[in-house]
């Protein structure tokens, strides 16, 4: 599955606010999330979704009208690696996720409903389409749409997704 990936508005804000010092948004997240009673505020999420989006399109209110839909489809945590550094001359921060993550397998007779074209990376399990919650962190556009069929799992590779920050 080669895929291109870009930081969410989201996400880059908590950076940047992280880098500066300041409180973030995700900060704010993760307190809403444990007031709600969230045993494991920090956990982030991979939803799958049903078309290519743009930096534009990376709210969650943007977001959560694509996610796809269908028997045995359920957001599924990440876990990542410790970052490491790429060799000169580059010298990037890379952090990637750390096992396999499967999605299904789907019951429904066509798989799930619509082809999965991209992944994001968000802060909520669950998330009502009505009033969409929590922040999307970072997308990745998939090279080529994956369909699925019924009874079918969809894996995505240990190291498969990745983080960069290039440092000068």
């Amino acid at each position: 599955m080669a895929a291109n990936g870009f930081i969410a508005a989201s996400g880059a804000l908590s950076m940047l606010d992280y880098v500066t010092g300041r409180s973030t948004a995700l900060d704010a997240e993760w307190a809403a999330k444990t007031s709600a009673g969230d045993l494991a505020p920090k956990v982030s999420y991979l939803m799958l979704l049903s078309t290519t989006v743009t930096d534009a399109q990376t709210a969650m209110s943007a977001l959560v009208p694509l996610e796809v839909t269908g028997t045995g489809y359920a957001r599924q945590a990440v876990t990542w690696s410790a970052a490491q550094v790429t060799a000169a001359p580059d010298n990037k921060r890379v952090l990637a996720s750390s096992d396999l993550i499967q999605f299904g397998p789907f019951a429904d007779a066509g798989g799930l409903a619509q082809p999965v074209a991209a992944v994001a990376l968000v802060t909520r399990l669950t998330s009502p389409p009505a009033t969409p919650q929590g922040l999307a962190l970072m997308v990745w556009n998939l090279a080529a749409p994956v369909t699925t069929v019924q009874n079918q799992a969809l894996q995505i590779a240990s190291g498969s997704l990745k983080m960069e920050l290039a440092v000068t």
